[in-house]
């Protein structure tokens, strides 16, 4: 079987799916609770492994998002696909994870997404997303603050990131299942390490990382 794992951890809910064939319909996990992602992390990929029917050995592929977001969630997703490198030879793919928001979109049109930053703020892009297509950037990464995000949107973010007063779209995808959807689509790996973006507050205006 050509099985694929995608993790995402970059934001405020932990994602993971298991993919046992190319066309298959993934086996997803999805959980908001407080625990260190360390200790969910293989627990839910063996209960994936074990629905899947298959043993964590047959995974081929590990699809990571590396950020930008929650410093804890990148390095604990890293960390995850590089132990598995080691344990079973899969080959680790990552993308970034705001690509990877655009990605939980099934119709056409032009979208914000946004992924935590530091306190009051987020992570910003904006991208021209099209059915069976891979997102395009239609800017650089930006530093918002929270409250000055309702100018622009439609957003995408994972639904426990307060966003203030926004126009939201609720796609069909999960962040684990738009990683696989990013692979699927043939988009090349970025570097697999951490993309962390710095720059002081910036209100309006825009950063790149």
């Amino acid at each position: 079987m050509a099985v694929t794992l995608a993790i995402s951890t970059c934001g405020p809910q932990l994602e993971v799916a298991l993919r046992p064939e190319r066309d298959a319909v993934p086996s997803l996990v999805r959980l908001a609770g407080l625990s260190p992602r360390s200790t969910l992390l293989l627990a839910a990929i063996d209960l994936l492994a074990e629905d899947a029917g298959c043993a964590p050995a047959a995974i081929q592929r590990v699809v990571v998002s590396r950020g930008p977001g929650s410093f804890t969630g990148i390095r604990a997703g890293l960390a995850t696909a590089a132990g598995l490198e080691t344990a079973t030879g899969s080959a680790p793919w990552a993308y970034d994870s705001l690509i990877v928001q655009a990605a939980r979109c099934s119709l056409g049109g032009t979208v914000w997404v946004a992924q935590p930053g530091r306190r009051g703020e987020v992570y910003a892009r904006q991208y021209r997303v099209e059915p069976g297509c891979p997102p395009a950037a239609l800017g650089d990464i930006e530093i918002l603050a929270v409250g000055r995000l309702a100018d622009r949107g439609p957003w995408v973010a994972a639904e426990r990131l307060d966003l203030g007063t926004v126009e939201r779209l609720a796609p069909p995808r999960g962040a684990a299942e738009a990683l696989l959807e990013l692979e699927r689509l043939g988009v090349p790996s970025d570097p697999v390490e951490p993309l962390f973006v710095e720059g002081p507050p910036i209100h309006g205006g825009g950063g790149r990382g």
